[in-house]
């Protein structure tokens, strides 16, 4: 049974795990600052949200084939997928973190401008849906009262609680990708 917290072979799973997540951690607030700096409203278009979602999805499978390959090339499904989990769950950590201070120290102003984006934008997507106008003004009128919120310290700790479930739904997920099981000899 392999042993967490050291392997003969190189890093132990926990430690190649944090590492990458602080890795992925720090990529994610890479571009952040880098949107932040050219256009602060790329971060409230969709797109960001799902090109960040891809690169999380292939820098993971990434860190586990690499684990994988470093211990001898074979890595169990549970393993995988608690090599996957730990890696989102630390890099999740490290992105909060950066939320928080740029939310609430480097720029307070943001969550109001970020949500005023986002609600345009869910406003507009909406009309081109064809959604009645009373349902889109009545949506619209949450929104405005609701998104400043999700980028509140305490919104931030929430949203980073809700991330640790779907963390393991895309642990679930990539670690199809990274596990590989020994060959069985009869």
């Amino acid at each position: 049974m392999e042993d967490n917290s050291t392997t003969t072979q190189g890093q132990g799973l926990f430690q190649h795990a944090i590492r990458f997540g602080a890795i992925l951690g720090g990529i994610g607030i890479l571009i952040t600052v880098l949107l932040y700096v050219a256009d602060f409203t790329l971060l409230a278009d969709w797109k960001f949200g799902i090109g960040m979602l891809l690169l999380y999805l292939g820098l993971v499978i990434y860190a586990g084939i690499n684990y994988r390959n470093q211990i001898g090339g074979y890595l169990a499904y549970g393993k995988a997928f608690q090599h996957g989990y730990v890696t989102l769950v630390v890099g999740g950590l490290v992105g909060t973190i950066f939320g928080i201070l740029l939310y609430t120290v480097i720029d307070p102003d943001l969550p109001q401008a970020l949500a005023d984006v986002t609600v345009e934008k869910t406003g507009e997507m909406m009309k081109k849906f064809g959604a009645p106008e009373d349902q889109i003004e009545e949506q619209l009128d949450k929104m405005r009262v609701d998104l400043p919120k999700q980028f509140s310290a305490l919104g931030s700790i929430k949203q980073f609680g809700w991330g640790l479930i779907i963390n393991a739904v895309i642990s679930a997920i990539t670690s199809l990708f990274v596990r590989k099981n020994q060959p069985e000899i009869m």
